[in-house]
């Protein structure tokens, strides 16, 4: 393909894609104070993230078809704008039940703007140039996970959890007027909405599978975001501050993973490496299974699992995207859409039940991750899709 992605435009896709790490981890260790402030327990506080990520979903679906049939740019601005509106009103939430509806407004708006990203990337490029890509922007949005909880804790001392989400709001409004100023007019899918509607995405059975893979794959990186405060903040009693760095170190694990991935991507194919990732994830899962039995009052041997586990998203989110989207052509916003929906709505469910079950033990938390990481292995492995050359043979 003869298009490209200039470089402003590919910080500014990151940027956006970093409202959703932003918007869920920055308020994470002030979770126990907001559920104190709202007379409530922390796991039904905690459901917020799990909420956040299910609106994405809802934004995500509303928004592939419009963005497929209206442009990238207007839809991307359209859903940084309820963002911005709904991340303003948060603070004044008096009651759990407020706090939830207006949580799911603000990741609805999330959905809408952020499913541009992937249907951008597609637009342009294919098969290893879209899986560098991938793993560029998610490289570049590992700096939100990674200032965010710092950030978050920083505003929970000085001030209070409502500002929090005020900071959100000025966010939202910067990353806004970046996308009115930096991304053409012309960033939009070149053929109308002629591909199917989402049920052409789901006959496309050679996709299926990094569907399957993504989708759980994401949930395990959920269920430990949505947990971690109690895993860490509760279960080993670990000052905010403190659990703040832990977060730090996923995130340098993400990272590292994702420089490695890039790196191979010069002599493998996308969907080798995203089989072996995964059965790096399952290592991970495994250490934290004898971290749960053998030394339950042990953190780093926790932290350790968790980070190993973890730390493979770095890998097997660009590498599932790039397989999954590498089908799509003329239809590149819903299937962008499916795929984000998808795993979000699949790490909403699965972190939610985690959440609800992890009230005096980890084991509710290390059992979903497993299962939820043979699915995604499982998934990877059901077709096996020839090479992904960058010239796109395919042209759906």
């Amino acid at each position: 393909m003869n298009k490209y992605i200039s470089a402003p435009l590919l910080f500014l896709l990151a940027g956006i894609s970093a409202l959703t790490p932003f918007a869920t981890d920055g308020y994470l260790s002030a979770i126990p104070v907001m559920a104190k402030d709202l007379n409530t327990d922390i796991s039904m506080v905690s459901i917020t993230v799990s909420l956040y990520i299910f609106g994405l979903a809802i934004g995500q679906l509303i928004g592939g078809p419009l963005s497929d049939r209206f442009g990238r740019k207007s839809i991307i601005v359209l859903g940084l704008i309820i963002f911005s509106i709904a991340s303003f009103f948060i603070p004044y939430a008096t009651s759990l039940e407020m706090l939830w509806v207006v949580r799911i407004i603000q990741a609805i708006g999330g959905g809408v703007s952020v499913v541009g990203v992937p249907a951008i990337i597609r637009d342009n490029t294919a098969g290893k140039d879209s899986a560098r890509l991938f793993s560029l922007i998610m490289l570049i949005t590992m700096l939100a996970p990674s200032i965010a909880p710092s950030v978050g804790t920083l505003i929970l001392k000085a001030l209070n959890w409502q500002w929090i989400f005020t900071s959100l709001f000025v966010v939202g409004v910067i990353v806004t007027i970046a996308v009115v100023i930096i991304m053409p007019k012309d960033v939009k899918a070149t053929n109308n909405i002629k591909g199917g509607g989402y049920l052409s995405v789901f006959k496309e059975k050679r996709a299926l599978g990094y569907l399957v893979a993504q989708g759980f794959c994401f949930s395990v990186l959920m269920t430990f975001l949505t947990n971690a405060p109690f895993a860490y903040i509760e279960h080993f009693q670990a000052s905010e501050t403190f659990f703040s760095g832990l977060l730090i170190l996923n995130v340098l694990g993400v990272s590292i993973v994702n420089r490695i991935n890039h790196h191979l991507l010069h002599r493998y194919e996308p969907n080798q490496l995203l089989t072996l990732f995964l059965s790096v994830q399952l290592i991970g899962i495994v250490v934290l299974v004898v971290a749960t039995v053998f030394f339950p009052d042990n953190l780093w041997f926790t932290v350790a699992g968790f980070v190993l586990t973890t730390a493979t998203i770095g890998g097997v989110i660009p590498n599932a995207s790039a397989c999954f989207m590498h089908y799509f052509g003329k239809n590149a916003g819903i299937a962008a859409a499916t795929l984000g929906a998808t795993q979000y709505i699949l790490g909403a469910v699965v972190s939610a039940v985690a959440a609800i079950l992890s009230h005096d033990s980890l084991w509710p938390i290390v059992l979903i991750m497993m299962t939820a990481t043979l699915i995604a292995l499982l998934g990877a492995t059901y077709r096996s899709q020839p090479q992904l050359t960058s010239d796109l043979e395919e042209q759906v």
